[in-house]
């Protein structure tokens, strides 16, 4: 039964179930870092739909949308992993930082985008600590380093002279940029957290490279994050780049709001407690992996799924959902294990500790009567399923409106609006609060798309679409 057709019974209800630590499943795991005089415990427990563990710095859940399912033919299961990362230890606490700003120099930034720009990125100087390091590239037709990676203190004033000296022209060469600004961080110093800030206005024919050579960095631990500036960049390029470097993306209509994203990566960046966090799903015989939204997904041997996030920072919450299918005879059960791991960010000596757990599995049965099905639910698990495909469907929409398709990007959102009142139906009223903001966006959504898409109205409706939805692909956004 797909999540439309479960969506549609009045029989749902959610498993109710959290409750105490299953020592005797193996609930109780010893962690220990590479100093073998230091050990601490993680715990590990599952209960119904959900497996919950804490370890050293994060903690996370893994549920599945149900606990059994009709025997005799594929049916749909979704399943939920969550990673939240710890506040940390103390206000002061802060991550050794290399960063990259890749900024758009070409013509079309000429003016008061620029000079915009260039106060942007001053203010991220001025608010970098010493100790931290920075490199800054301009790139239009071609990439030139304005400052190589060097430590803030050191070259904070020469710094600012020379981005001053920036001007505008040229065309504009992204993929030159990126590979700039990534060659700029292979000179960071050890047991530093390094992101890539990448700014442009515009587009060009490069974007499979990009999201190559975006892909490739984050596997060598680099986060890129990507910012839209204007009306003339293509958000889908952007967008792209920022999913596969598994940073931010952002839209802002001018260069003015380029500082306040400066911040907020700067901000993530020092706070970063969390990096390569990885959850690896091992699935039995009956479940086939289909999908997954809000993390890398690869298929290890047809026999697990590893889920990449990569990077959090302090007090992050991240998810990803995975469409699986499942088909059990009547009486044969499954167990979903999952294994996480993932890297401290402490500082000191050893900047970076190690950690891994073995959650505690989920079993799910099949059976022959379709209310154990519908009683075996987590209305949770379908509402938050139900959020991100209305996600996907309406940055699908956004690009439907951009292309002139006004009838199709309605009829998306029309789909969208059914599918969300029916979660909402059905959601605990916390998580249906969720989905009625979720569904006023799209009423707004609606409405911009009044515009024509070739106005710059229309053009900022699909870009905002575009970002707002974006965001509820790996984070919770509504």
């Amino acid at each position: 039964m797909s999540i439309a057709d479960w969506l549609q019974s009045p029989r749902v209800r959610r498993s109710v179930a959290v409750s105490a630590v299953v020592l005797a499943t193996g609930g109780l795991v010893l962690f220990r870092t590479s100093d073998t005089s230091f050990a601490s415990t993680i715990v590990t427990h599952a209960t119904g739909t959900q497996a919950t563990f804490v370890g050293p710095g994060l903690h996370g859940t893994v549920s599945i949308s149900q606990s059994a399912v009709l025997a005799a033919g594929d049916r749909d299961v979704y399943a939920e992993v969550t990673l939240a990362a710890d506040p940390a230890a103390r206000a002061t606490d802060h991550a050794p930082l290399a960063l990259a700003i890749a900024l758009d120099t070409s013509g079309s930034m000429y003016g008061e985008k620029i000079d915009q720009a260039k106060r942007a990125v001053l203010e991220l100087v001025r608010d970098m600590r010493d100790d931290d390091q920075i490199a800054v590239i301009r790139y239009s037709s071609t990439a030139s380093v304005v400052q190589p990676l060097a430590r803030v203190g050191d070259v904070r004033e020469t710094l600012a002279t020379q981005i001053r000296q920036i001007d505008a022209d040229g065309g504009t060469a992204i993929p030159a940029g990126l590979h700039a600004a990534l060659g700029a961080l292979d000179e960071a110093g050890r047991g530093r957290v390094r992101r890539v800030v990448l700014a442009s206005d515009g587009l060009d024919g490069s974007r499979l490279e990009t999201e190559r050579v975006a892909e490739e960095a984050f596997a060598h631990g680099v986060t890129i994050s990507s910012l839209g500036i204007g009306l003339d960049f293509d958000e889908s390029y952007m967008g792209a780049v920022a999913r596969e470097g598994h940073g931010n993306f952002g839209f802002v209509k001018d260069a003015t709001s380029l500082a306040s994203f400066l911040e907020r990566e700067l901000h993530e960046t020092a706070s970063t407690t969390v990096e390569g966090a990885t959850v690896r799903l091992d699935l039995p015989a009956g479940l086939h992996f289909v999908s997954a939204t809000g993390a890398d997904a690869r298929v290890v041997d047809d026999k697990a799924i590893e889920l990449r996030f990569g990077s959090l920072f302090a007090r992050d919450e991240r998810r990803a959902i995975v469409h699986l299918t499942a088909r059990l005879d009547a009486g044969e059960s499954a167990r979903l294990a999952a294994k996480a791991d993932w890297t401290q960010v402490v500082g000191g000596s050893i900047p970076f500790v190690p950690a891994h757990v073995d959650v505690a599995p989920l079993a799910l049965r099949g059976v022959v009567d379709a209310k154990t099905v519908e009683e075996s639910r987590d209305a949770v698990v379908f509402a938050d399923a139900t959020s991100v495909m209305g996600s996907e469907r309406e940055i699908e929409a956004a690009h439907a409106y951009a292309a002139g398709d006004v009838v199709r990007a309605r009829s998306l959102i029309d789909q969208n609006v059914v599918q969300l009142h029916a979660a909402q139906a059905a959601a605990p009223k916390p998580v249906a609060a969720k989905l009625a903001k979720q569904l006023e966006v799209y009423d707004e959504t609606k409405k911009s798309f009044n515009a024509p898409p070739e106005s710059g109205a229309g053009r900022a409706a699909a870009k905002d679409a575009f970002e707002n939805d974006w965001k509820n692909l790996g984070r919770r956004s509504y």
